[in-house]
Protein backbone atom coordinates (compact mmCIF):
# COMPACT_ATOMS: atom_id res chain seq x y z
CA UNK A 1 0.00 0.00 0.00
CA UNK A 2 1.22 3.35 -0.76
CA UNK A 3 2.37 5.62 1.81
CA UNK A 4 1.41 9.22 1.84
CA UNK A 5 3.01 12.41 2.22
CA UNK A 6 2.08 16.25 2.78
CA UNK A 7 4.09 18.24 1.80
CA UNK A 8 3.51 22.15 3.21
CA UNK A 9 5.25 24.94 2.14
CA UNK A 10 4.64 28.51 0.67
CA UNK A 11 7.48 28.26 -1.69
CA UNK A 12 5.75 26.57 -4.96
CA UNK A 13 9.66 25.50 -6.46
CA UNK A 14 10.48 23.69 -2.71
CA UNK A 15 6.83 21.96 -3.41
CA UNK A 16 7.73 21.07 -7.16
CA UNK A 17 11.27 20.01 -6.83
CA UNK A 18 10.26 17.64 -3.19
CA UNK A 19 7.38 16.22 -5.37
CA UNK A 20 9.30 15.52 -8.37
CA UNK A 21 12.64 13.86 -6.27
CA UNK A 22 9.97 11.75 -3.93
CA UNK A 23 7.70 10.67 -6.02
CA UNK A 24 9.69 8.52 -7.24
CA UNK A 25 9.18 6.14 -4.63
CA UNK A 26 6.22 5.07 -4.55
CA UNK A 27 4.96 7.52 -2.62
CA UNK A 28 1.23 9.60 -2.85
CA UNK A 29 2.04 13.18 -2.03
CA UNK A 30 0.24 16.21 -1.99
CA UNK A 31 1.07 19.83 -1.03
CA UNK A 32 -0.37 22.68 0.63
CA UNK A 33 0.80 25.80 -0.03
CA UNK A 34 -0.09 27.84 3.50
CA UNK A 35 -0.40 26.05 7.42
CA UNK A 36 -4.10 26.86 7.11
CA UNK A 37 -4.30 24.95 3.67
CA UNK A 38 -2.22 22.01 4.77
CA UNK A 39 -4.29 21.62 7.91
CA UNK A 40 -7.43 21.34 5.61
CA UNK A 41 -5.78 18.65 3.77
CA UNK A 42 -4.09 16.80 6.74
CA UNK A 43 -7.98 15.97 8.00
CA UNK A 44 -8.92 14.64 4.58
CA UNK A 45 -5.77 12.77 4.09
CA UNK A 46 -4.32 11.02 7.31
CA UNK A 47 -0.79 11.52 6.17
CA UNK A 48 1.91 8.97 7.17
CA UNK A 49 4.45 11.54 6.91
CA UNK A 50 4.20 16.09 6.61
CA UNK A 51 7.11 17.88 5.43
CA UNK A 52 6.46 21.30 7.06
CA UNK A 53 8.31 24.51 6.71
CA UNK A 54 8.65 26.98 9.49
CA UNK A 55 8.13 30.43 8.21
CA UNK A 56 4.85 30.72 6.26
CA UNK A 57 2.65 34.01 5.77
CA UNK A 58 -0.48 33.10 7.56
CA UNK A 59 1.09 30.78 10.21
CA UNK A 60 4.20 29.67 11.46
CA UNK A 61 4.83 25.65 10.31
CA UNK A 62 5.01 24.91 14.15
CA UNK A 63 1.87 26.57 15.15
CA UNK A 64 0.13 24.53 12.13
CA UNK A 65 2.23 21.13 13.27
CA UNK A 66 0.34 22.09 17.03
CA UNK A 67 -3.09 21.95 15.04
CA UNK A 68 -2.11 18.94 13.66
CA UNK A 69 -0.78 17.39 16.17
CA UNK A 70 -4.42 17.49 17.78
CA UNK A 71 -6.17 15.18 15.30
CA UNK A 72 -2.97 13.25 13.91
CA UNK A 73 -1.07 12.92 17.51
CA UNK A 74 1.20 9.98 15.74
CA UNK A 75 1.83 11.17 12.11
CA UNK A 76 5.41 12.10 11.41
CA UNK A 77 6.53 15.76 11.15
CA UNK A 78 9.72 16.93 9.41
CA UNK A 79 10.01 20.60 9.94
CA UNK A 80 12.60 22.16 7.38
CA UNK A 81 13.51 26.28 8.13
CA UNK A 82 16.06 28.41 6.65
CA UNK A 83 15.86 29.81 9.76
CA UNK A 84 16.64 27.31 12.49
CA UNK A 85 18.37 28.20 15.52
CA UNK A 86 18.35 26.74 18.98
CA UNK A 87 15.52 28.47 20.43
CA UNK A 88 13.17 27.54 16.97
CA UNK A 89 14.38 23.72 16.60
CA UNK A 90 13.47 23.69 20.56
CA UNK A 91 9.95 25.22 19.61
CA UNK A 92 9.16 22.78 16.99
CA UNK A 93 9.74 19.62 18.74
CA UNK A 94 8.06 20.84 21.50
CA UNK A 95 5.25 21.17 19.27
CA UNK A 96 5.45 18.11 17.50
CA UNK A 97 8.16 17.74 14.77
CA UNK A 98 9.95 15.01 15.01
CA UNK A 99 13.16 16.13 13.76
CA UNK A 100 13.62 19.57 12.29
CA UNK A 101 15.93 19.93 8.94
CA UNK A 102 17.74 22.89 7.62
CA UNK A 103 17.35 24.42 4.08
CA UNK A 104 18.44 24.07 1.50
CA UNK A 105 17.91 20.47 1.84
CA UNK A 106 19.79 17.65 -0.20
CA UNK A 107 17.33 15.50 -2.13
CA UNK A 108 19.95 12.44 -1.46
CA UNK A 109 18.99 13.63 2.35
CA UNK A 110 15.21 14.05 1.93
CA UNK A 111 15.33 10.00 0.30
CA UNK A 112 16.79 8.63 3.22
CA UNK A 113 14.61 10.79 5.84
CA UNK A 114 11.55 9.30 4.25
CA UNK A 115 13.09 5.74 3.91
CA UNK A 116 13.91 5.92 7.64
CA UNK A 117 10.17 7.07 8.78
CA UNK A 118 8.16 5.05 6.33
CA UNK A 119 10.24 1.81 6.19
Amino acid sequence: MSKTILIIDDEYIIRWILKGSLGKNDLTIMDASSGAEGIELAKQLSPDLIIMDYKMPDMNGWQATSKIKEFLPNVIVIGHTGYANDKSREEGIKLGCTEILQKPVDLDIWNKIISKYLA
